[in-house]
């Protein structure tokens, strides 16, 4: 049974895609196991999902089952205007919707399967060579805009922020990572001042700094890695794309388009370097929006049968023996066919 990191991108709604892909890579004969997961935004709800022990199916009926609806949360007194409360919101909170079923969604769901605080994904693993404020199940990235700093959490809570991770809400975390700008209201943590000179800091969506931290748990001294760092990306391995043309006629999606592209400019570096790219799965999600939350059923079976139908063309090429020779050429076969119709080799990935 090999081992593997896992890191995931960010995508609003789109999560569905990456418990798709997640499946095919747990689901072959020879399945994988994640010591360490990441995530940005819905990578880190999923990410946190899959830290807390909880099994890619049973978090594919949690995502069916979620009404994204109740995500637009708005205060009661504006329970008959609801146009109006996100506007109010967005002047007067920085953000349409307050956030508040989000958080208590991903609390609730962790708390059942017995995850609060950072202490609960505590990774008890003796041949890691990360120091002890990084030995942790889960990564979720968050972005200070207070002081313009991308947190890895919980990997920066008592260097960046003065207070003793393991005491912290790992819901709080994810959540601060889902702030999707405009949408959601910032999200506010307390802080050390000694350390950040007040009390409170404001966060955002992790994705404005890096949505797709592939490289996060890689090496930088002469040991070799135990085991391959495997990504999931919501996107089509393109470099450019027309599908994603804005006219911005609006100032509201001036904006948005504004963030996207902020968004993207930072991991499409990564994903142009063959040594990233060829242990990404990219998943086509072409046609959904990562606000849409009136997404339906079927629109959450057919992202979830992309990223299952991807990941399952990545393994059918996927060789860890030839990632580390780099050879990444042989990798990024984006023909590549599924196992059992055709005859491209089977894999022979993430061993120790």
């Amino acid at each position: 049974m090999p081992t593997a990191d896992l890191v995931l991108e960010g995508g609003g709604v789109k999560g569905s895609g990456l418990v798709g892909a997640i499946t095919a890579l747990v689901e072959r004969d020879d399945p994988y196991t994640f010591a360490r997961v990441a995530g940005t935004s819905a990578g880190a709800i999923v990410a946190s999902l899959l830290a807390a022990g909880i099994a890619p199916p049973e978090i594919k009926t949690i995502m069916d089952e979620l009404d994204f609806s109740k995500f637009e949360d708005e205060p009661k007194v504006f329970a008959h205007a609801p146009h109006l409360g996100a506007a109010f919101g967005l002047l007067l909170r920085e953000g349409m919707y307050l956030g508040d079923f989000l958080r208590n969604w991903i609390a609730d769901t962790l708390a059942a399967h017995g995850v609060r605080t950072w202490a609960d994904l505590k990774d008890d693993d003796p041949g890691s060579a990360l120091p002890p404020e990084r030995r942790y199940k889960l990564v979720v990235i968050v972005s200070d805009v207070s002081r313009g700093l991308m947190l890895r959490l919980p990997w920066d809570y008592e260097a960046l922020l003065g207070v003793d991770a393991d005491t912290q809400s790992v819901a709080d975390a994810v959540r601060a990572s889902a702030s999707i700008p405009f949408f959601f209201e910032p999200m506010r943590m307390e802080v050390d001042p000694a350390i950040t000179g007040h009390s409170h800091i404001v966060c955002t969506d992790g994705g404005m700094l890096s949505n797709y931290p592939i490289d996060i748990f890689d090496r930088h001294d002469d040991t070799a890695s135990r085991w391959p760092t495997l990504g999931v990306k919501l996107s089509a391995r393109t470099s450019v794309s027309t599908d994603t043309w804005s006219p911005d006629a609006t100032d509201f999606q001036l904006a948005k388009s504004l963030l996207a592209t902020m968004m993207g400019a930072h991991d499409r570096v990564h994903v142009a370097d063959p040594a990233f790219a060829s242990r990404t799965v990219f998943v086509d999600t072409t046609g959904f929006s990562a606000t849409d939350f009136t997404l339906s059923a079927a629109d959450k079976t057919t992202l979830f049968t992309s990223g299952h139908t991807s990941a399952q063309r990545f393994l059918n090429v996927w060789d860890w023996a030839k990632w580390k020779a780099g050879d990444y050429a042989s990798l990024l076969n984006p023909h590549a066919v599924l196992p059992g119709s055709g005859s491209a080799s089977g894999a022979v990935g993430g061993k120790q």
